[in-house]
């Protein structure tokens, strides 16, 4: 296990072991979302509907369980801290479930062929949420300084990125191949995804014992005190209009690129633009928010994201010029939520132990976790009945009308709206960079007191 660091100067091997523990789950759900869909109706022959349906019963009991694992992982006390249990466990079982669902046994008719395509989805989702919300809130923990935070979750945010890039350009090519080619890949995947979490996770820093024993008494108590936040509660407002934009666009963005732009041999291309950009943008928002404040850094970008998914209304044949320059222009104003809006919540989050004294860091992520996955699952439900209601063929060489232009309004109308709404609202955000340090200097003064000498440090 690697030795505690300071809180402003996270070390290598700290920003190496948070960001690579995150790379293979993101590989994973990265292709879920934009291929799980398009290879189940074409390659498992399952409706639309049903698989849009399973998704959304996947999601809603994801989101509900999200609070649980919160705060149990805000209660949970091991020699090896509230963290790492779950991100260890998290880890394999995202493994085990995502190789089921790539790869359901030949001989499945349909009705259990989508039973076991619920199973393996709803515990993929559930393993993902037992990693990823103990992950999130330990990079809260691991830097108490903007700057460090702003780092670290950089790193997380390029190597999930990188991670994304190879499952946009590679696992989708894999999964076009078919079944046999798709089942390949994911045992390899499985493989790598217990050896990388084991990597990441024994190069972190000991967790904080002054942080054990401080997490919320119970989750609905836990709750309250996120509700009661308000920067929590207007955040949680706006990811959920958000969410619910942008929750098709993965699942539509292979559909659209086969049946509207009649460029399918530019999937790859063009998902890799749009992680590339995001990719790039890091350094920028970095070199940004050393100049002007994360909150308004991020209320344009969310202006930005809209208008730049809303383009896709404009798409039609031979369009893949127009979907280049979305994808990049909403590659880069995404980077920005990415990469400053981690540090943005643990700021709100310091502000509750402010406020309560208590340390929630996985309640307040798994809240937010809630209402994006909820809202997501509700906007891939809809994406599957829209496609079951417009007559979606998938064996047709060219779709209807109705098809095309349902698919376009569902990628770009939606998140063209929703965003911009939720700009609305986030212009309201309150909290500044000025009374952040204020708080923070205040709690800091509360630990050195506590602890009967000055400054903190990670134990």
């Amino acid at each position: 296990m690697a030795s505690p660091q300071t809180d402003q100067t996270p070390t290598l091997g700290t920003l190496l072991g948070y960001s690579l523990s995150a790379a293979p789950t993101s590989f994973s759900f990265l292709l879920f979302m934009v291929m799980y869909l398009k290879y189940a109706t074409e390659s498992l022959a399952v409706s639309p509907a049903a698989i849009g349906t399973v998704f959304l019963i996947a999601k809603v009991i994801n989101a509900v369980g999200d609070p649980l694992i919160g705060n149990w992982s805000d209660r949970t006390e091991t020699r090896m801290g509230r963290r790492r249990p779950w991100l260890l466990v998290g880890g394999p079982l995202a493994a085990i479930f995502g190789y089921m669902a790539w790869a359901p046994p030949s001989s499945i008719a349909e009705p259990m062929l989508v039973v076991w395509i619920a199973v393996s989805i709803i515990g993929f989702y559930t393993a993902y949420s037992i990693f990823e919300v103990p992950h999130m809130a330990l990079g809260a923990e691991i830097s108490l300084d903007a700057g460090g935070r702003n780092r670290l979750f950089a790193w997380r945010q390029v190597v999930r990125v990188l991670a994304s890039l190879v499952a946009a350009l590679v696992g989708s090519k894999l999964i076009e191949q078919g079944r046999e080619t798709t089942q390949a890949m994911s045992v390899v995947v499985s493989v790598l995804t217990v050896a990388l979490v084991f990597l990441g996770v024994s190069r972190l820093p000991s967790e904080r014992s002054n942080f054990r024993g401080r997490g919320g008494a119970n989750p609905f108590r836990a709750l309250r005190d996120v509700l009661a936040n308000p920067h929590a509660r207007l955040l949680l407002t706006v990811i959920f209009i958000d969410s619910i934009g942008t929750g098709g666009i993965a699942v539509l963005t292979p559909f659209v690129i086969d049946h509207v732009v009649g460029r399918k041999d530019l999937l790859q291309v063009l998902l890799g633009a749009n992680f590339l950009a995001t990719l790039l943008s890091v350094p920028l928002w970095l070199w940004l928010a050393r100049r002007f404040e994360k909150r308004r850094l991020m209320l344009w970008s969310m202006i930005a994201s809209g208008f730049a998914f809303g383009s896709i209304l404009l798409v039609g044949e031979g369009d893949w010029i127009l979907v280049a320059i979305s994808a990049l222009t909403s590659g880069m104003a995404v980077g920005c939520s990415n990469t400053l809006g981690y540090t943005l919540k643990s700021e709100i989050i310091d502000c509750d132990e402010h406020r309560t004294g208590e340390r929630k860091e996985g309640a307040y992520f798994a809240g937010w976790a809630f209402v994006q996955k909820l809202a997501a699952g509700l906007m891939i439900f809809v994406v599957g009945q829209a496609l079951s209601w417009s007559a979606f063929d998938p064996d047709a060489e060219r779709q209807s009308e109705l098809v095309r232009t349902t698919m376009v309004a569902l990628m770009g109308g939606a998140p063209l709206v929703c965003y911009l709404l939720g700009a609305v609202a986030f212009a309201r955000f309150s909290l500044s960079e000025a009374e952040h340090a204020r708080i923070r200097r205040e709690l800091d003064a509360r630990a050195a007191g506590a602890s009967g000498h000055t400054g903190t440090a990670p134990a």
